[in-house]
């Protein structure tokens, strides 16, 4: 089964609407209705990518173009991210007629979501970038809740940060930045259900955002290219190495599988401060308990865990509602709760549109 969100263009930037279109998702209601999702593929099994491998195989040069990122204290942030064609081109150079090229080409070629196939990883959704906007104000307060005291960012999205669900990242790459210019000795694990968005997207953008921070790019809004070397990529190993900077990147379907991924001490438990980020990721029943059962297992594990949610209030036709999310959170022990006051702009749902949310989860 396929739907779309109805983002319109290739790919959204910070002004973009991100209407749900309510045609396209009422018909992949209808046809889940008829049964189609019993015909859906088996979901891929998740696993860790080695980094050094996924480096071997960029081309000699990518382009690039940057999202701006404005706080609600007026912080601005441009993030570099790789061009969607640059990855077309890299695909049809490399093409060797396999099924697994032509699904990431028709995942660059559509804004369509396919169950157990393609999770949108390509483009940069809409409730990303209002994660971003939050996170940018967030990472240099010198309180409870600085960066500095989180160890593990995992992008789904946690600090250790994880990003399930990461894609292009932006607010990894938010926080990214910050530790590459503080010096701080994060692991960041990144999670996506395809690995292809994993080597072509989001190990680009870290790369990416290191050069900047590096000077080795221009800090401007123009689009440009980067040159890989051997000098580039060892003196991008060396950053990470020299201040205890981790990256983990897996690859399928959120499961305990991933879970079990996702670094620990050696003890089994965490006493790092986990912060897991995530956009887009509960837009409809099935996706909501599967990510609800990949997020809490991460945060009972650790003593100090939060995760920050980006989210539209309801994916009509599609099923999936941050109410139906706090519910599944609470039945497992947590509790999860918009961010009031955040000064991030938030569609309010006027004149057809969907209002968007920000939430924090954490373990009762």
């Amino acid at each position: 089964m396929a739907f779309s969100f109805g983002f319109s263009g290739d790919d959204i930037d910070a002004e973009s609407s991100g209407d749900v279109q309510a045609g396209a998702a009422a018909a992949a209601a209808a046809a889940a209705q008829t049964g189609d999702e019993q015909q859906q593929p088996a979901l891929m099994e998740a696993r860790a990518l080695d980094v050094d491998e996924l480096l071997s195989t960029l081309p000699s040069k990518i382009s690039y173009s940057s999202i701006e990122i404005v706080s609600p204290k007026e912080r601005r942030l441009l993030i570099p991210r790789r061009e969607l064609f640059d990855i077309r081109m890299q695909l049809m150079a490399e093409d060797g007629g396999g099924d697994d090229t032509d699904t990431t080409l028709a995942g660059i070629d559509s804004s369509d979501i396919k169950t157990n196939v393609y999770e949108g990883g390509f483009k940069s959704w809409e409730c990303s970038v209002d994660l971003a906007k939050l996170l940018l104000d967030w990472g240099p307060r010198k309180d409870i809740d600085d960066l500095c005291r989180v160890d593990h960012v995992v992008e789904l999205t946690l600090s250790l940060p994880v990003q399930l669900g990461c894609g292009t990242a932006l607010p990894t790459l938010t926080l990214f930045q910050y530790a590459l210019r503080e010096a701080l000795p994060i692991y960041f694990t990144l999670a996506d259900y395809n690995a292809s968005v994993l080597r072509l997207v989001t190990l680009p953008n870290l790369l990416l955002t290191f050069a900047r921070v590096s000077s080795l790019i221009p800090n401007t809004a123009d689009p440009g290219d980067l040159d890989i070397t051997p000098s580039l990529l060892a003196a991008f190993r060396a950053a990470l190495s020299s201040v205890g900077m981790t990256l983990t990147l897996i690859a399928g379907a959120w499961s305990p599988r991933l879970v079990d991924l996702v670094p620990v001490t050696s003890g089994g438990t965490s006493d790092m401060g986990t912060l897991v980020l995530a956009a887009e990721t509960i837009y409809s029943p099935a996706a909501l308990e599967r990510f609800a059962d990949t997020l809490v297992p991460i945060l009972k594990r650790c003593r100090m865990g939060k995760a920050m949610l980006g989210a539209k209030r309801i994916y009509f036709g599609v099923g999936g509602s941050v109410g139906a999310f706090k519910e599944a959170a609470s039945a497992m022990g947590a509790v999860a709760y918009d961010i009031d006051n955040s000064g991030v702009e938030l569609g309010r749902g006027g004149q057809g549109g969907v209002e968007r949310v920000l939430m924090e989860v954490q373990m009762m």
